[in-house]
């Protein structure tokens, strides 16, 4: 996992005596039998569960309270045990700032493949896995759980090398340490805002290298949070200018999920901001022509790539690219042709057939005057050599 920690001040350090050495007792739960999942049937979450569930004060007498999993999800795939109860309603909200102490275990063969101590991270922003990041939102500070995740909710298919297989079911024993308020960009310096932006972008280099597009972008998103808008001028000449190429490194890195997620017109949008900032990046430049291709429009990908030449013109990804628009080119101006022969084609069949078929009336009417002709000269001839008087009877 891309652990990265992140220091902004003296006041973010977290005192002893506000944490728990939670590795000794994860090390002596190891060794414990787990209970069978429940039917989702019988659980009750959230605001529905019973106050005895959450005892104000520690169970000092008699034995503890047996705990059972919680199917979070319903599906089995994401269940929750509380081993040690936290203060009551002392749930994190979405945004704000946690520390935590976590080991991750194989399910297994119990193996341990991650251990965090007094892990500072913002909720809801993909800094730890899917599974962690959804229980962490149930818990209550000072609260210790264990999670049983599975794969869909751990890291998938493709695992994390060398000791996570892909496909692993994962156990994961979680402290919440502490809450924090939710960091707002416009309350820190620029050198706190650069180094917690290159943090979320990063992660978010992380997801997508794991093909975890969804993820990524939402990553992306929240380090542009910290790099600023269009426009917006943080700090001096020297970290404006820092804190700009970084936001126009994340506009980039988003255009390419989006590419990778065939959503053509968000990539579109996305490397027309890059290109906003600085008209002849590169890679912005590439990434457009390459996505203009892809919607049909060859003669703009043609420009574009041609553009970026200008640039680069030892850039072999571009010369392949533009290599194969203009063969695609050609083959349209193929077919053009083709089509319009067709249709010229067709209009000289049709003004032929429209040709016979007037000669074909004029030859007919003058024929029919002819005959008519014929008749009246012969009427002439006999009505003039042979009176029809000398046929009359009396």
């Amino acid at each position: 996992m891309d652990d990265m920690e992140l220091n902004l001040n003296q006041n973010n350090t977290i005192p002893p005596n506000m944490t728990s050495k939670v590795s000794d007792f994860i090390t002596a739960e190891q060794g414990t039998s787990l209970d069978s999942p429940i039917s989702s049937n019988d659980i009750q979450l959230d605001s529905e569960q019973n106050n005895e569930d959450f005892p104000s004060q520690p169970v000092t007498e008699g034995k503890p309270k047996e705990q059972t999993y919680q199917d979070i999800l319903g599906s089995g795939d994401l269940l929750k045990k509380i081993i040690k109860q936290g203060a009551l309603d002392e749930r994190p909200m979405k945004g704000e700032q946690i520390v935590i102490n976590l080991v991750g275990r194989l399910e297994d063969n119990d193996d341990i493949f991650e251990k965090e101590e007094n892990f500072e991270i913002t909720l809801g922003d993909c800094e730890v896995i899917q599974g962690v990041d959804l229980a962490l939102s149930l818990m209550n500070v000072g609260e210790i759980a264990e999670l049983k995740i599975a794969s869909r909710f751990g890291y998938g298919e493709k695992g994390l090398n060398p000791k996570v297989l892909g496909g692993a079911r994962l156990v994961y024993t979680v402290e919440l340490v502490t809450v924090k308020p939710e960091i707002l960009p416009d309350d820190l310096t620029p050198i706190e805002r650069l180094n917690i932006g290159l943090k979320k972008k990063d992660k978010g280099n992380w997801w997508y290298a794991r093909n975890e597009n969804t993820m990524a972008l939402h990553v992306y998103r929240k380090a542009l949070q910290y790099f600023g808008g269009p426009g917006d001028i943080i700090g001096s000449d020297s970290e404006q200018k820092d804190i700009l190429s970084e936001r126009v490194k994340t506009l980039n890195n988003m255009a390419a999920v989006h590419m990778s997620m065939n959503s053509l017109d968000l990539a579109l949008s996305t490397l027309d901001s890059v290109l906003n900032v600085e008209p002849h990046n590169e890679k912005a430049i590439m990434r457009k022509g390459k996505v203009l291709a892809l919607k049909g429009q060859n003669i703009a990908a043609a420009r574009e790539l041609e553009k970026a030449l200008q640039i680069n013109p030892n850039n072999k990804t571009v010369q392949s690219i533009l290599s194969n628009v203009k063969a695609a080119l050609v083959k349209e101006r193929v077919q053009e042709r083709e089509l319009y022969k067709k249709m010229l084609g067709q209009k000289d069949v049709n003004e032929k057939s429209a040709k016979d078929d007037k000669n074909t009336n004029t030859t007919f009417i003058i024929s029919g005057l002819v005959a008519g002709l014929a008749v009246i000269c012969g009427y002439c001839y006999l009505n003039n050599n042979f009176p029809f008087s000398k046929f009359s009877f009396q």
